[in-house]
């Protein structure tokens, strides 16, 4: 089974793209916990996240936050399926520690896009890879243990370990606290369940 998370996006030569929301998009600096974007909000904006680190969270009809993703440094943030169909987002955009996103409008994305046939096949290259990284964390979430979803999220933000609380990889791996304490134990003691 694939990791969470793993998706070849990062074998993609965005180079042009990052350097179109550097010199076009407006910088956006966020101390740690502020929101780039709030549930419920209309969202129509992306953004390159220059240095930091987001969370996104969804919070469920209970009132219940649960964490959904990541974007680490020099990767693209948004609600892009809000962005694309005009919904108010289906999750809010929080900054890890302090963050530098260069933001935006998504109709300037689209102009990006269609101002030539490469750029064209950049973005549905960008779109088909989004596509294969949503539907393997939904095959992951039913199909791995646990662990392989604790280990996983180690080996895509090994940086996250030493930065996030128990409670914060709990809610991303969809597990208690607990489970992710005994996972860890089992691995430092060299166990498989």
């Amino acid at each position: 089974m694939k990791p969470i998370n793993e998706y070849r996006i990062d074998a993609l030569d965005l180079s042009e793209l990052e350097k179109f929301f550097l010199n076009n998009g407006k910088e956006i600096r966020l101390k740690r916990n502020d929101f780039l974007l709030r549930q419920g909000e209309r969202c129509r904006f992306v953004g390159y996240l220059q240095q930091g680190i987001c969370r996104h969270l969804h919070d469920n009809s209970r009132g219940e936050e649960q964490i959904v993703g990541f974007s680490p440094q020099h990767h693209f943030v948004s609600d892009y399926a809000a962005c694309l169909c005009g919904q108010p987002a289906q999750i809010s955009i929080q900054a890890v520690k302090e963050t530098l996103v260069f933001v935006l409008p998504y109709e300037q994305l689209e102009t990006f896009w269609n101002s030539s046939e490469k750029h064209q096949c950049m973005g549905r290259m960008v779109a088909e890879q989004l596509f294969v990284m949503t539907y393997r964390r939904l095959i992951d979430r039913y199909c791995q243990t646990p662990e392989e979803r604790y280990l996983s999220f180690l080996q895509h933000y090994p940086e996250l370990k030493e930065e996030l609380p128990l409670r914060e990889i709990a809610s991303f791996i969809g597990v208690t606290p607990e489970t992710v304490s005994k996972i860890r134990k089992r691995i430092l003691l060299g166990r498989r369940p």
